[in-house]
């Protein structure tokens, strides 16, 4: 099954905007997901996320498989 990538976005205050990214496959099935905030550096990294479904994917941007992967490269060391 295909997968594909999509993100949210917010600002944090004193940090700058932070990004949650979703790894999903079908209509909402998250497989993994990551938090950043690239002002600081943060990257929070989920493999086995604590929310299995995406709510209103509708309301999420597009994003790519090399975004998600470096940033998940970032979280991993």
């Amino acid at each position: 099954m295909e997968k594909k990538y999509l993100k949210t976005e917010q600002i944090v205050p004193g940090k700058g905007m932070s990004y949650t990214m979703y790894e999903i496959q079908g209509e909402d099935e998250i497989l993994r997901m990551l938090t950043a905030i690239p002002d600081t550096g943060e990257v929070s990294t989920y493999p086995k996320p604590p929310v299995k479904k995406l709510f209103a994917p509708e309301r999420c941007a597009a994003s790519s498989e090399a975004e998600f992967e470096e940033f998940w490269n970032q979280g991993a060391n």
